[in-house]
């Protein structure tokens, strides 16, 4: 494809993208069915999962179907992606003192579930799709290693058949946060139905989405019930509210209120039902963008089918941290939607991670958990991470750009190609 010369809309240029382009994914796709739905709670007065005047189990009809569809036995339905990876935590033992690989590319979420629980993130390098490197786990493991967090990047799978053979040859539990890539596979196995316990975020950006939502799933029925328990107050609702379908049965322990709405429920089970053709959608618009602009002089991942069948966007990297900045800068003027990954920073380059800001004086970085081994954070711990995001470009996609919006994206990217790459 030629190579367009026309001047930038930064230096006063007509922009490659004159209309407003929709990059969201379920979001993008609500309609009359989502109204209906919602509608149908509100008449029925029963916006709560476990009673109500006319109770429509919306939230327990969504679990099955969700269930069904990652093909797992057990599924938990939440408040949000956050919510989910604590109650993953919780069921897999994850406590004071405990440490947690991490990947250095991630959402604030996944270290925030972590240090919540009084556990410990340490932070792991990626590979060239910003995931979790297997081959970086091993040296960081020690006697209170607990548990994996493997994070799928935007819809990408981390290479999961390595880093399972590592966690099972060291005897830890793999908690996998799959909030970016619901419905995803790897290797023919969805992702967050691998590891020992997976988490599903419902937020607004996400695959399906209730605005906000999380999910929990497992194969292992102790890890769903003590996923659960907690959630639900520890148990203690089903027992105080006689009559009340009580989902694990057995005694009660402390815990907190994470329970998925009736109306969140509702719109979710609409949001599945589309979510392969979604997937297949993007996908598409995916490789049409990516087929025309492979001649460009930039970096992109090694094409791996296992891993990136379902990428809800394109990533690429530049030669130099400066000259990504300026390449995205001159992007976003043209109209397209891109932004440097997470900011160009690995997520320990937050102050509040940098600095272990905690609101309360509490584990696991002011604590007698944790005085055998007092971590600290600094830049340049994961240096591979931080010269990848440093020159990383992502380019969002959604279901409902059309081919005259894949045209202008594809003219955007090879316009500022021609002048900054």
């Amino acid at each position: 494809m030629s190579v367009t010369t026309d001047r930038l809309a930064i230096h006063g240029g007509e922009p490659a993208v004159k209309r407003p382009l929709n990059q969201y994914k379920g979001a993008a796709l609500i309609d009359e069915e989502e109204k209906a739905a919602v509608l149908d709670v509100l008449t029925a007065q029963s916006l709560f999962r476990y009673y109500g005047p006319h109770l429509l189990e919306k939230t327990a009809a969504f679990e099955a179907g969700v269930a069904a569809h990652l093909r797992v036995p057990y599924a938990a339905a939440c408040s949000s992606g956050t919510a989910a990876l604590r109650m993953g935590l919780i069921a897999l033992g994850v406590g004071a003192g405990d440490e947690v690989i991490v990947p250095a590319t991630t959402f604030i979420a996944s270290v925030n579930a972590v240090v919540a629980q009084g556990a410990i993130p340490i932070f792991a390098e990626v590979d060239e799709y910003l995931c979790l490197d297997a081959a970086a786990i091993e040296p960081l493991l020690t006697e209170r290693t607990r548990a994996i967090m493997p994070v799928h990047l935007n819809g990408v799978a981390v290479d999961m058949h390595p880093l399972m053979a590592v966690a099972r040859r060291h005897d830890v539990a793999v908690l996998e946060d799959t909030a970016q890539a619901c419905g995803s596979s790897y290797r023919g196995t969805k992702l967050g139905t691998i590891g020992d316990v997976g988490a599903y975020s419902f937020q607004l950006e996400k695959n399906i989405t209730s605005g906000d939502g999380g999910l929990l799933v497992t194969r292992d029925e102790d890890l769903y019930k003590r996923a659960v328990k907690y959630s639900d107050q520890g148990g203690q609702f089903p027992i105080q509210s006689g009559g009340v379908r009580d989902l694990v049965g057995g005694e009660a322990y402390l815990g907190e209120n994470l329970r998925m709405t009736e109306i969140a429920g509702a719109i979710l089970g609409v949001q599945l039902r589309r979510l392969d053709a979604m997937l297949e959608r993007v996908a598409q618009a995916r490789q049409t963008v990516l087929s025309a602009i492979d001649d460009l002089p930039v970096q992109f991942p090694t094409p791996d089918p296992d891993r990136d069948q379902h990428a809800l966007g394109i990533l690429f990297y530049l030669a130099a941290a400066e000259q990504a900045g300026d390449f995205v800068h001159a992007l976003r003027a043209e109209g397209v939607p891109t932004a440097q990954v997470y900011g160009g920073k690995p997520v320990y380059a937050n102050p509040q991670v940098l600095e272990q800001r905690t609101m309360t004086r509490t584990c696991p970085f002011r604590c007698s958990c944790t005085d055998h081994r007092r971590v600290s954070y600094q830049m340049g711990m994961c240096p591979r991470t931080e010269d990848l995001l440093a020159r990383s470009v992502g380019v969002a996609l959604g279901p409902k750009m059309d081919d005259r919006d894949l045209s202008d994206i594809i003219r955007g990217i090879r316009k500022v190609a021609a002048h900054l790459a």
